[in-house]
């Protein structure tokens, strides 16, 4: 019978701190400081108010708050920012604008305004 070159104890002590190393490190991962994503430090958070919204079919849906209604305004701009139209007041909680209001397919931008105060600017894309 052939007997190892190092004795088992060695190994056994070895195997338990890297565990234990690992574990360390793993819950140092876990921390917020360290973390790759913090909740409510995103741009997905900080730009859209959830007012306006952009469908798979392309149509933009405007979903207003009931005691909201007739203080928002907005502008549709095409690709070169040449206005094609503005709703001044929206006076119902849903509004469905289809994607063929705006004549062609390609990217939009719109601006949304809250008694005359901007409060959202951002762009969609319409496909054909």
């Amino acid at each position: 019978m052939s007997y190892p070159m190092y004795p088992p104890g060695k190994t056994l002590i070895s195997g338990i701190a890297l565990l234990l190393l690992v574990a360390g490190r793993a819950e140092a991962n876990n921390r917020l400081e360290n973390a790759l994503y913090i909740p409510g430090d995103s741009a997905l958070t900080a730009g859209h108010s959830g007012v306006i919204r952009h469908e798979k079919n392309g149509d933009v849906v405007i979903a207003l708050p009931a005691n909201a209604l007739g203080r928002y305004r907005v502008r549709f701009f095409d690709d070169r920012n040449v206005l094609l139209f503005e709703i001044r007041q929206i006076r119902d909680p849903l509004l469905i604008i289809e994607k063929y209001n705006f004549g062609h397919a390609g990217r939009f931008q719109y601006e949304l305004y809250w008694d005359n105060g901007l409060v959202e600017k951002a762009s969609f894309q319409i496909s054909p």
